[in-house]
């Protein structure tokens, strides 16, 4: 070791340094296994070095420690080497010393460390080298916490002073970081850091005015006076970083004094005119809305603001793209007439190749969406879903047509279908973007009240396209979501409903659809077969729909032929085995919407038949339904559901009632050789009503608001004062019981385990007699026990007494109380005694106790222990926010309530434990016997 020692000076070293580690690392980077051994090792090299008294090889060490730090390993248990290092002469083991504390002090929660280092740093603070002092405020700047905030102050104050402008730039910036930790400084230091806006160096300027910015952004009216300097400075700055950070100042400044913006408004418009640089015109837009500068009857400044980012969308940077469409979205919604005025902005981010500008894109679309571009605008959203491989053969097509127009031109406005801007490319996005997209085509096709949609038909072709999407995409909830909109599509749109119900029809798997589908749709199922058994019979008797083509409805009529009958969709649900296992899931609602529907589809089908007479074949055809229906719901009749097998047994009973009235019918044909007859009274005017008696109208959000609760409602007033007394009293008597249970068990404690062992063999002989007595309930009003362990009670009461006749710390009861609480333990005690089991403790009383203490404690101790979780670096900017510099106070009183905040704790601390005594002689608690319930099961 001794000649390693003397060999080093030369440059010989036996040792790894850092180049070696980060060496060895790379080499072992593929095999997890063999690089945690390495770093393990190469951990252990660096204890074994730092224990030498060798300060080249522990900062060797140090340096090595603090890049392992970085992947993740716990270093502070070297916080006093770095300590050790970081007190060396020589300033290379003094930079690295710092380095290492930078690096893991910061993250570590090392207070001894640093109560430790105060001395040092103010020792190397006031070092007559300044590149030491310049070491130590940046020390200080990262590893400040709030004790050490307090004792350093002074010192850094000092060096906002000196004659170096890297050290006093260097100084104003750390001292934010001091204000942070202790607020209260930056009343005593205010003045001293508004001097260094004066300062001859511009670096030092600049630094303040960063400083002020950040405190403005917490709380501006602080800093409302400095607005005529800081005025000055942003129109005689040549440095555009030194305007930049005005331009933040003062948009925080204009929210709290909006009169800056009748002087700040003409000097930046002159700013946005004159530069050239982006960034500056980024920033002068940026203050002139966050400022809320910018009113919307002011035209001219909105317009100036549009023609600066047109610069930013025509730019192939990506990040300008972005910033810009931010800003452009920000003056859209004051002024909304530039959204239209400007649509190929919004239109063309909606498909940009970037997709945080799509998704951004996506926050004002509602604003540009018309009955005229609608359709093209959900043609670009909706291919957006397409596999990557198929968005092309779908792109080349808009493409295509977009080319044609663009070498056209075009004179005036288009009625085109697709979008003018850029060309349109594939993009792989994720499924949480598409289900944005689901979303907002959702969104803009069903805002106010579907004013947009020129033909509906088209809308339930795109929702259907979108479910066929999905199969593939497998995102989930779609298939809600979706089933929704049709749901409301219905109720809104009476013309729809016929073809929205074959729809429906498909998307259930009727006549058949493979059941992996019908699975991956199973949360739409049950809005689907709502619709069909609600609007089946216009699905059967109309077949027109809401478009004006002539092509379209001459189709449609031909298909009306292919439409099914009720008994083909029963059939076809009875036919699909995975509602079978629905049914017998105890949370799932699905098969209780189709029990529902499938009896409203039977009323349908007879509703279409008519209230006139019916042939034989509409009665045996409605029979034939209602056996169908029967026997699928007889699968059901045992569902651990409850609510299905209610409503199963329920309409099964119904539909046989309406089954045998239908046979009397049919026999009453027969009987009178006639071929009609007019159908039962309890089919046409009772079960039907169930279904048809009301329709289904749509209701706003907000209606519920516009009912007006009665006049007379009080809801403070009681519905029954007889209830309200009895309450109280059971409160009052339930309240009084668990007294009763404590206090005994303190009485029992006292008496000892010898006297209720004796009382044990006593009372087996009349065990039996006296549970019989207490469980036959032989209490009197007052809630006494019967006469017979009145008797008892009151033996007991007597050797108690003696037994603590002279005892000082006895307290005797009254008569009376004693009688009612010693009767009501030994009620307890002698139900408890019927069991034989082995003792446990008493767990009523136990869980009552621990309930209200851990509420209370859980609150005190919880916010403790997030307050113990905080790192002391971690920045809280709450209580600077809170400083009002308006308000003189001493700074002796300041740093005093700094103190007095750290002591308080403590004494709160002493105060809860002065609150718990322990007993002055430690009793043994026999545990109590548990009482068995008995519950009454039915099998």
């Amino acid at each position: 070791m001794d000649m390693r020692e003397r060999l080093r000076p030369f440059g010989i070293s036996f040792e790894k340094s850092l180049e070696d580690l980060i060496k060895g690392i790379r080499a072992t980077n593929n095999d997890n296994e063999k690089l945690n051994l390495f770093m393990e090792k190469a951990i252990q090299e660096c204890k074994t070095e730092l224990k030498t008294s060798d300060l080249e090889l522990k900062s060797t060490a140090l340096l090595k420690l603090s890049y392992l730090e970085m992947y993740g390993y716990d270093m502070s248990w070297c916080s006093f080497n770095i300590l050790e290092v970081m007190a060396s002469p020589k300033f290379q083991h003094k930079r690295i010393g710092y380095l290492a504390a930078i690096q893991i002090l910061q993250r570590q929660n090392n207070d001894d460390a640093l109560m430790l280092m105060t001395n040092l740093l103010k020792k190397d603070l006031n070092s007559v080298h300044y590149i030491e002092t310049s070491l130590a405020i940046s020390g200080i700047a990262a590893v400040v916490s709030k004790d050490l905030a307090l004792d350093i102050v002074e010192d850094m104050s000092k060096m906002l002073s000196h004659s170096k402008p890297l050290i006093r730039k260097k100084a104003v910036l750390a001292m934010y970081k001091v204000f942070l930790k202790n607020p209260e400084a930056l009343r005593v230091y205010y003045d001293r850091i508004v001097e260094k806006l004066d300062d001859t160096d511009s670096s030092v300027v600049s630094a303040t005015v960063n400083v002020i910015c950040e405190l403005a952004n917490m709380n501006p009216a602080n800093y409302i006076e400095l607005a005529p300097r800081l005025y000055a400075m942003l129109k005689d700055s040549n440095n555009n970083w030194m305007v930049i950070r005005l331009l933040k100042l003062f948009s925080s400044l204009s929210l709290t004094e909006p009169r800056l913006k009748n002087k700040l408004l003409p000097e930046i418009k002159s700013l946005m005119v004159k530069t050239k640089a982006l960034s500056l015109t980024y920033e002068c837009i940026n203050a002139i809305l966050d400022g809320n500068m910018l009113l919307s009857d002011d035209i001219d400044t909105a317009q100036l603001i549009v023609e600066k980012l047109l610069i930013f969308f025509e730019s192939n940077d990506q990040n300008l793209k972005y910033v810009g469409l931010l800003a452009f979205i920000k003056t859209c919604k004051i002024h909304q007439d530039l959204i239209k005025k400007h649509d190929k902005i919004i239109l063309t981010s909606i498909y940009d190749n970037d997709l945080t500008i799509r998704e951004t894109s996506l926050e004002i679309i509602n604003s540009l969406v018309s009955e005229k571009n609608i359709v093209p605008i959900v043609t670009r959203l909706t291919i957006q879903l397409l596999p990557y491989k198929e968005q092309q053969q779908h792109l080349d097509e808009i493409n295509k047509k977009l080319t044609e127009l663009e070498q056209e031109g075009s004179n005036g406005e288009t009625d085109d279908q697709h979008v003018i801007g850029s060309t349109q490319q594939p993009i792989v996005v994720s499924e949480k973007y598409k289900y944005l997209l689901i979303n907002k085509i959702i969104e803009i096709c069903s805002m106010n009240n579907y004013e947009n949609i020129p033909n509906f038909r088209w809308y339930l072709g795109v929702l259907n396209d979108i479910l066929k999407l999905n199969i593939e995409n497998k995102i989930s909830n779609v298939d809600k979501i979706i089933s929704q909109q049709l749901v409301d599509i219905g109720i809104r749109v009476p013309s729809v409903r016929s073809k929205l119900v074959e729809m429906c029809l498909n998307l259930c798997g009727i006549p058949e659809k493979p059941e992996e589908e019908l699975l991956l749709f199973k949360n739409g199922l049950s809005n689907c077969i709502w619709i069909i058994g609600e609007y089946y019979d216009e699905y059967i008797q109309n077949d027109e729909d809401d478009s004006e083509d002539e092509e379209n409805s001459d189709d449609e009529s031909k298909n009306s032929i292919d439409k099914y009958s009720a008994i083909e969709i029963i059939d076809s649900i009875s036919k699909q085995e995975f509602l079978g296992r629905l049914g017998y899931i105890n949370f799932d609602s699905t098969i209780t919407i189709y029990v529902q529907s499938l009896a409203k589809i039977f009323s349908k089908f007879c509703i279409i038949f008519g209230e006139g007479s019916w042939s034989t074949s509409q009665f045996e055809s409605a029979k034939l339904l209602s056996s169908s229906i029967i026997k699928w719901f007889n699968t059901f009749a045992n569902s651990p559901n409850f609510e299905i097998q209610e409503r199963v047994l329920s309409f099964i009973e119904v539909l046989k009632l309406v089954e045998e009235s239908i046979d009397t019918c049919l026999e009453t044909i027969k009987a009178s050789d006639e071929e009609f007859e007019y159908p039962p009274n309890f089919l046409m005017r009772g079960y039907n009503q169930l279904f048809s008696l009301s329709t289904f109208k749509p209701v706003g959000p907000k209606t519920q608001q516009k009912v007006q609760p009665p006049v007379d409602l009080n809801l403070d007033e009681t519905f029954d004062d007889q209830s309200l007394i009895n309450f109280h009293n059971l409160y009052n008597r339930l309240k009084l019981e668990d007294l009763d249970i404590n206090f005994g068990d303190d009485e029992d404690i006292i008496a000892g385990e010898e006297l209720e062992e004796e009382e044990e063999y006593e009372d087996d002989d009349n065990d039996d007699n006296c549970t019989l007595e207490f469980e036959d309930g032989n209490y009197d009003d007052n809630g006494t026990a019967t006469e017979k362990s009145s008797i008892m009670e009151t033996e007991k009461n007597k050797n108690k007494k003696n037994m603590h006749k002279d005892d000082p710390f006895y307290i005797d009861l009254d008569t009376n109380e004693e009688k009612l609480l010693n009767s009501k333990i030994k009620t307890e005690k002698h139900t408890k005694k019927k069991q034989k089991k082995p003792l446990k403790p008493k767990k009523y009383k136990k869980e009552k106790v621990l309930l209200i203490e851990e509420e209370e404690g859980e609150t005190t101790e919880k916010s403790d222990l997030v307050l113990s979780k905080h790192s002391n670096f971690m920045i809280d900017s709450s209580r600077l926010a809170d400083l009002d510099l308006k308000q003189a106070e001493k700074a002796d009183e300041c740093f005093a309530n700094e103190y007095k905040d750290e002591e308080e704790p403590e004494d709160v601390v002493q105060q809860n434990t002065k609150i718990e005594s322990f007993p002055a002689l430690p009793v043994k608690r026999k545990p109590k016997k548990k009482i068995k319930k008995k519950v009454a099961i039915i099998e």
